[in-house]
């Protein structure tokens, strides 16, 4: 909420920033993933790592892709909760706007 001239003005914009910031995290974190894994495939194929290593990888690969899953829709359920507290903190604030003004 802030102030002004007289005025009233509900504001939301930091939650719009939380929600933009988790959501470049997400990008993020499976963007490094995918490089190391990537690069760790390749030193596979190329016989510079021990081929041991390819079935170790896959089951590194399957828990981070389990587990990031997991994150993701924690994220997702919480910028939903947040987008809620958007819609509610609008609402009544222009409910407030409105009885301020003598309407309804």
């Amino acid at each position: 909420m802030g102030y002004g001239e007289g005025m009233i003005r509900f504001g939301n914009e930091g939650l719009e920033a939380i929600q933009s910031a988790t959501t470049g995290q997400q990008e993020r974190y499976q963007e490094i993933w995918d490089d190391v894994h990537t690069q760790l495939t390749s030193l596979i194929e190329q016989g510079q790592v021990d081929a041991s290593i390819a079935s170790v990888l896959s089951e590194r690969d399957e828990q981070f892709r389990r587990e990031a899953g997991g994150f993701d829709e924690s994220v997702s359920g919480q910028n939903r909760a947040m987008r809620d507290v958007q819609t509610i903190g609008n609402e009544g604030g222009a409910a407030m706007v409105r009885a301020a003004g003598g309407g309804r």
